[in-house]
């Protein structure tokens, strides 16, 4: 069965016009969340808010609500749906800001509230870019032994910008490259013996490639080893 669309700010207004003006009678905490309320018109229901909203406008019950108030609310708790959703993204693991960006745009939000939540997240420094470009490149190297260029490519398909990636990738010298092209040649060395000889330095040389090598260091070490112990 296909859930019921979530009511647009220009559905709730409507639904507020035949309420408002008219004064607060209760405020009621949601069983579902201890930080989302209930606010009541003449104990009729209008909308639920987050306790960010209920704070922001000091709301309170016998406060008289008029339109113009409502529709600044319905836009502070629209875009404190959004902030929500992305701190919800960002408690479970890094992200780019260009990964937010396109999650939150297919949930359907605003791209104009998307982005100034995005500044507002950026400047207090819950998105940091730099930061999570160094932390990738660093896991993937060290965890998942990829390569410069792997790393490179997927950071771009991220959304981060050139300068960024190459400061995560000035991590990791010529040398420590190698040192991962000899570990892997090492740990696939059975797999790769199952071919014969004459074909075994290339499997090796595109299994390093895939991997995100570049070919300069995989040579200079394929060249070093002796071709009978490949």
């Amino acid at each position: 069965m296909l859930r019921p669309n979530k009511p647009s700010p220009d559905d709730l207004i409507e639904k507020a016009s035949g309420l408002l003006p008219g004064k607060i009678s209760k405020i009621t905490s949601q069983k579902k969340s201890t930080t989302r309320f209930s606010l009541f018109i003449d104990d009729e229901f209008l909308i639920g808010v987050s306790d960010s909203t209920i704070t922001r406008f000091d709301l309170k019950p016998g406060q008289l609500l008029i339109a113009d108030s409502f529709e600044q609310i319905i836009a502070f708790e629209h875009k404190w749906k959004i902030k929500e959703y992305l701190l919800d993204l960002l408690s479970r693991r890094d992200h780019a800001r260009h990964e937010l960006r396109i999650k939150a745009t297919k949930k359907g939000y605003s791209k104009d509230d998307i982005t100034s939540i995005l500044e507002e997240l950026t400047a207090k420094g819950y998105i940091n870019n730099k930061a999570f470009a160094k932390k990738f490149a660093s896991d993937k190297f060290h965890f998942n032994n990829w390569g410069r260029k792997k790393i490179e490519i997927e950071l771009l398909k991220k959304g981060l910008e050139v300068h960024e990636i190459e400061e995560a990738l000035d991590q990791f010298g010529k040398e420590e490259s190698e040192d991962k092209v000899l570990l892997l040649i090492s740990k696939n060395r059975a797999r790769f013996r199952r071919v014969d000889i004459e074909k075994r330095k290339k499997k090796i040389f595109d299994f390093l490639l895939r991997k995100g090598y570049d070919s300069e260091s995989i040579l200079k070490v394929l060249n070093k080893i002796d071709p009978e112990k490949l």
